[in-house]
Formats: C-alpha cells, structure tokens, sequence
C-alpha cells in the first residue's frame, strides 16, 4: 500500500475538500496521523494529477499495515 505525505509539513494526505475553491488553502486535506491508502504507486501519482497537485510538493511511500487486533467477521 502507498500513501502521500506532504514535503513541506510532513502530513498525510487524505483527499480534497470539493466544496472550497482549488486555489483554497483548505482544498487538501492533511492530516498527521492516518493516510489515505492506495494500493499502487501509480494510483497515488494519479489522485495528486487528477487533484491538480504539484507532484514535486509531496512524497509517494509505501506504508507496511499491520493489524494488532483481531477483527471479527461481522456476517
């Protein structure tokens, strides 16, 4: 899996806010702790293109996920 941190502050990605203007500072949606995941590289490359995001301003890693609790099938 991969998510987008931003270079300058160092905060995930979460996606953008459709209801304020693009060149809103409050457009993209940081946060310091949980990211949005992509399951490619190229998939992450490609919400920051369709975003109109300088992709220079962030950084796509591949993020390692671990479940540490035992989750119970709800079915």
């Amino acid at each position: 899996m991969y998510a987008i941190r931003s270079k300058k502050t160092n905060r995930w990605f979460q996606g953008v806010n459709s209801s304020v203007g693009r060149c809103s500072s409050h457009h993209i949606i940081l946060d310091e702790e949980i990211p949005a995941l992509f399951k490619t590289k190229d998939s992450a490359r490609i919400e920051l293109l369709s975003d109109c995001l300088n992709v220079n301003a962030f950084d796509i890693v591949e993020v390692d996920l671990q479940v540490k609790e035992d989750v119970a099938y709800l079915g």
